[in-house]
């Protein structure tokens, strides 16, 4: 297994073998790269600082749902370090092509490709798709490389380096649907002059396990544990949306720029609806979005005239684009998600970034017309543009709004903080900015009462969980000797479920070391002031889990 190390400035390629017992993958390999070989106090566009992009421990193998690829860097967002992962079928290229990390530094005068395959890597000119679009960018890329390629590509939103840019891979029907969301790695990418990287493993087989039959046999215990999880039917028939009357119920739906925690006119946005829509216009709900998933939760989603018109219409974009918004109609909802994909936008700073204009009366809540055209905005590079293209931080400092639902520069995502409060600590603290997927904690949601103990387990194993490359709905955290068996199979090594933990451990250690040092202090750990004051209807909430529980958080 090896890393390539790319010299934009001087375009050049190096493979560098990585060593067989470094166990780290996917956002640990991130924080080892950036630990190892990054500037904290570098300033996030530089030529220093690294793009990073790293598949899984167990990516390019048999193990189900694994191909989740890891993209970070120093985040322009935050200032601190970022990882985003995204679905797709690059990551399982990468795996198989022996790739455990691709490490950009430098900056290219010219907008380029990277091409890899089985013969190596090389930088190619980019030219002829700078400034375009990524649905088109990719149809063109294909042309050029052949169809069986997969594509990691930055849109307009990256080469103009807003921080709330996305990386897009594309999934198994070639569409960039799938995006590192958060933290602007979109713009890190872009600020090296790399608009595009085309994996080929064409031919590659799976990789080989150091102890096959034992690798066969926990892959068939990992596969046979996510099928026998009742959650897992439940993602596949109703997709991620299923949390628009999940969160709705317990109220922690955000509503209205986060003033409201269950949305009244939720039906129009809810799954049932969904599917509806869809058997009437040919969408499809159970879709894969990478190379051996079990669960399937993603849909597809068409328009009126039963054209395909977005994929993975998911439960965040739905809530931050529609209920925060007060907007109660899947379709501006789904076109305002394609745009964002073409664009290469996260639909959570998005939502985020228009909700707080209401504040500054730029936006009326309910306006489906208004919200697409600022969007539009951004596609135009205008300067309003630029400002919601910079993330709701940015854009609350502009107008002068100090009700900001935002940590660490990061957007606030929609699983309400006041009325979840074990997902608040997770927000508070977790060295990624306000991130849902960092430590899911939904246990006893209205009791401030052991919450951060809760937080902190959930961010030690979802951590680990990003460094493998397993989607965190094989629901597999919950069981590390099962992840630590395939670990310990392929690699041959003695890995076991205390590993899995002690990775969690480091892999946090490392990322908050890093932001210490990037001048983020340790008070950084917060919601903001107005979530401990204002109660969230309809279950009057406020966030009262104590500061001085949450400053413990990383004693371990």
């Amino acid at each position: 297994m090896s890393i390539l190390k790319i010299d934009m400035s001087e375009k050049k390629v190096v493979k560098e073998t990585f060593p067989k017992d470094k166990i780290v993958g996917g956002r640990a390999m991130i924080d080892y790269l950036l630990t190892e070989y990054g500037s904290p106090t570098a300033h996030p566009l530089s030529p220093e600082a690294p793009f990073i992009a790293a598949p899984g421990l167990l990516a390019g193998t048999s193990a189900p749902q694994s191909g989740r690829m890891s993209f970070g860097g120093k985040s322009p967002l935050t200032g601190g370090i970022k990882e985003a992962n995204s679905g797709g079928t690059a990551g399982d290229k990468l795996g198989r092509l022996g790739v455990r990390a691709i490490m950009v530094q430098g900056k290219s005068d010219q907008w380029q490709t990277l091409k890899i395959n089985a013969e190596g890597a090389i930088l190619e000119p980019a030219d002829d798709i700078v400034g375009m679009e990524n649905y088109a960018a990719c149809e063109k890329l294909r042309a050029r490389y052949g169809e069986k390629i997969s594509v990691i590509i930055i849109g307009p939103a990256g080469e103009m380096k807003l921080a709330n840019s996305t990386v897009a891979v594309t999934d198994p029907e070639d569409r960039p649907a799938r995006h590192a969301g958060r933290g602007g790695v979109g713009a890190i990418m872009g600020s090296k002059g790399l608009k595009a990287i085309v994996v080929d493993s064409t031919g590659v087989p799976s990789r080989k396990a150091a102890d096959p039959d034992a690798f066969k046999q926990a892959v068939k215990t990992a596969v046979q544990t996510i099928q026998d999880n009742p959650l897992r039917e439940v993602f596949n028939q109703l997709g991620t949306n299923v949390c628009i009357d999940a969160d709705g119920d317990r109220g922690s739906l955000p509503t209205r720029n986060h003033r409201h925690g269950a949305f009244e006119k939720r039906k129009g946005l809810c799954s049932n609806t969904m599917i509806e829509l869809n058997n009437a216009r040919g969408g499809s709900m159970g879709n894969a979005c990478m190379p051996g998933c079990v669960v399937k939760c993603s849909p597809i989603f068409h328009d009126a005239d039963g054209n395909h018109l977005t994929s993975a219409l998911e439960y965040e974009t739905v809530a931050m684009l529609g209920a925060n918004l007060g907007i109660d109609d899947l379709d501006p909802v789904a076109r305002m998600d394609r745009r964002c994909d073409e664009l290469g936008l996260d639909t959570i700073e998005v939502g985020c970034a228009i909700g707080v204009l209401n504040d500054a009366g730029l936006f009326e809540f309910g306006d489906a017309a208004k919200a697409e055209s600022y969007i539009e905005e951004i596609a135009q590079g205008t300067p309003m543009g630029r400002i919601i293209g910079s993330g709701v931080t940015q854009t609350a400092k502009v107008f002068g709004i100090d009700r900001i639902p935002a940590v660490k520069g990061q957007g606030i995502p929609a699983h309400s903080a006041r009325s979840l409060k074990g997902w608040g600590v997770t927000y508070a603290t977790s060295p990624q900015g306000a991130d849902h997927t960092a430590g899911v904690v939904e246990d006893d949601p209205l009791n401030p009462v052991g919450q951060v103990d809760r937080s902190r387990m959930a961010q030690i194993s979802t951590a680990a969980l990003d460094a493998t490359g397993l989607c965190m709905f094989t629901f597999l955290a919950g069981t590390p000797e099962i992840i630590a068996s395939m670990v310990a199979a392929l690699y041959g090594v003695p890995w076991t479920a205390a590993d899995f933990e002690e990775l969690g451990k480091e892999m946090l250690r490392q990322e908050r070391a890093f932001n210490i040092n990037a001048g983020i202090a340790p008070q950084a750990d917060g919601l903001p002031d107005w979530m401990r004051t204002e109660p969230l209807p309809p279950t009057g909430a406020v966030f009262d889990v104590t500061q001085e529980e949450i400053d413990h958080l990383f004693n371990f």
